[in-house]
């Protein structure tokens, strides 16, 4: 699903790298569509002596609660390098629907992607600085966008490999629970269709992502909005 797959959407930078980067941070959103809460995502970022680890939770609100009681859980760890966060394992896993879990292990001595969905086992080339879809969250708290314009990236679900490309427009504010933040805005160039992916990027949190919209082929969107942020220097 392609608004998944958008969804939380960060990419690769090569800036410079933060003075400081938290040695954990939680960040909690609200997932919208047509004005309509959905859901909730609680998300924790902790590294370690080179290390990371992301966990992402999120579960159903409302009447959709009622309908599709499922909470998915989405986790990736690996290394902090010089270049940013080097993904080694990526699962999704859904807690009632077991035949849609995925993941993906990274042989980067190889130059090798291993997907593993309910298509089977599918073995891939490896390009260089590929993320997943939770590590690439994380991107710019380690690498902020400074001085670009535009981004391309490679990034996986555990289903896919696809290339990704953003813009970037610097100067921008947006209002969000969590408050109004100066922030990065990004954003996909125009589509076939009505199809689009926009990240605003929180300048002053340490690039955490504030707000993602997801426009579908069809016009329909999907918002994702921060509500809480935490984070332990």
């Amino acid at each position: 699903m392609r608004a998944l797959l958008a969804l939380l959407l960060i990419c690769l930078s090569f800036g410079p790298r933060a003075e400081t980067m938290p040695l954990r941070i939680e960040a909690s959103y609200d997932i919208l569509k047509q004005g309509l809460k959905l859901a909730e995502v609680n998300e924790v970022f902790e590294h370690n002596d080179g290390h990371y680890r992301i966990v992402s939770v999120t579960k159903p609100v409302g009447l959709l609660a009622l309908f599709q009681p499922e909470t998915i859980v989405v986790t990736s760890e690996g290394a902090v390098t010089e270049q940013g966060l080097l993904p080694h394992h990526f699962t999704h896993r859904r807690t009632r629907s077991p035949e849609k879990n995925s993941s993906a292990d990274f042989n980067w001595s190889q130059s090798e992607l291993t997907l593993s969905n309910q298509a089977g086992i599918k073995l891939l080339t490896l390009p260089p600085l590929t993320q997943d879809r939770l590590s690439m969250m994380y991107q710019f708290v380690i690498r902020p966008p400074n001085n670009r314009l535009e981004l391309r990236f490679d990034m996986t679900n555990g289903h896919k490999l696809e290339e990704y490309r953003y813009q970037l427009n610097p100067a921008q504010t947006v209002t969000v629970p969590f408050g109004k933040l100066r922030s990065y805005h990004l954003y996909t160039p125009p589509q076939k269709t009505q199809w689009k992916s926009e990240l605003w990027l929180a300048v002053d949190h340490g690039y955490v992502p504030c707000k993602v919209v997801v426009t579908e082929d069809d016009g329909a969107q999907l918002v994702q909005v921060l509500r809480t942020l935490n984070t332990v220097p």
